[in-house]
């Protein structure tokens, strides 16, 4: 597990600088790529034109292209590239502290959470009755819900215990995802938008929703920056964090609560997207290193790379129909993630051997 979970060697500052250079220019070719493909193909020379001069007078054709930029695209591109960073840095604080590179942001039940409440949204009509854009309200309200009553069930005399976190975590998702089944059974007529929404999808997305998450992944993503060497020090184990000077509780309170808070307003807005931050901070843990200062923000970029691709693959397989882009991180994630599962035990048998 120790061997899995280090990587690979890490290298020189300069190559970690490199390798951030690297993700930066290829996050804004995915955007680029993500604007001007679909449905309705816009040439890239004509994406920076109507992007930054607008269609020019008397040419509806090129007017229609404007709309369908910055109305549809642009505003979905751009959630899919905050939803991809926000799961990516919060998958490389969970692997940080649980040691373990199979965790990943929804371990703690606030994916359940926000399914909760988005489903009970949808059979209430929150959305028909406020709009579409009400409907994040009741799936952050659940996450955070479903975050507080696990930290509660984790926490005895202001200590937190991991593995009590974790197995509290499953038990609860676990008891969730009954009542969500229940309620399928007993609004049968809600179930296709339910299903549809806990499969997670970026078609909900618009500009007055960025609004809302921009400010939350930017105060919590530089929170979560500023903990990298805590979070370095945890990676030892809290024991030796603790001789090394570090407030334990503190340091790992804050982190779990910014990663879960960071992932319910991406669930809030997309619905549960599973995968890139289980699959993101491992890879990149294994070309740059453990250090938390390049792992997190290298692994939000690499997962905001991810999920634009992983929508335009969405939208472009089968056109005119979408697949949610759920189901596209899943089918790349699966084998990845039993990819570890064979590293763990192979690992195992060595080390008994």
């Amino acid at each position: 597990m120790t061997g899995l979970f280090s990587g690979g060697r890490a290298g020189g500052a300069s190559k970690k600088g490199w390798v951030t250079i690297g993700l930066v220019a290829f996050l804004v070719a995915v955007i680029f790529l993500g604007v001007g493909l679909g449905a309705v193909p816009v040439p890239p020379k004509e994406v920076l034109t109507l992007l930054f001069q607008g269609p020019p007078p008397g040419d509806p054709e090129s007017q229609v292209r404007s709309e369908i930029l910055w109305r549809l695209r642009l505003p979905r591109v751009l959630m899919g590239s905050l939803v991809g960073f926000s799961l990516g840095i919060a998958g490389a604080v969970m692997q940080g502290l649980f040691r373990n590179p199979m965790a990943d942001p929804y371990i703690l039940g606030v994916s359940s959470g926000a399914s909760l409440g988005a489903v009970l949204g949808i059979v209430f009509g929150v959305g028909r009755a406020f709009g579409a854009w009400a409907l994040p309200i009741p799936a952050f309200f659940g996450a955070f819900c479903a975050m507080l009553v696990v930290y509660s069930l984790a926490t005895w005399h202001g200590r937190t215990e991991l593995l009590t976190l974790l197995l509290s975590g499953v038990a609860l998702s676990s008891m969730i995802h009954s009542v969500v089944a229940l309620i399928m059974v007993l609004f049968r007529q809600r179930t296709e938008e339910i299903v549809f929404w806990t499969m997670g999808g970026l078609a909900r997305s618009s500009w007055s929703s960025l609004g809302v998450s921009f400010p939350y992944v930017l105060v919590l993503g530089t929170l979560i920056w500023l903990l990298s060497r805590p979070l370095d020090a945890l990676a030892f184990g809290e024991e030796t964090a603790f001789h090394l000077g570090l407030d334990v509780e503190r340091s790992k309170r804050l982190a779990l609560f910014a990663a879960s808070l960071i992932t319910a307003q991406s669930v809030a807005f997309t619905g549960p997207i599973g995968f890139v931050g289980l699959v993101v901070p491992h890879a990149v843990r294994l070309v740059i290193g453990p250090a938390h200062r390049w792992l997190v923000p290298c692994s939000g970029l690499a997962g905001a790379s991810l999920l634009v691709l992983s929508d335009l693959l969405a939208r472009t397989l089968v056109p005119p129909a979408e697949i949610p882009v759920g189901v596209i991180t899943a089918m790349g994630g699966a084998p990845f993630f039993l990819y570890l599962l064979f590293q763990q035990r192979k690992r195992g048998r060595g080390t008994e051997s």
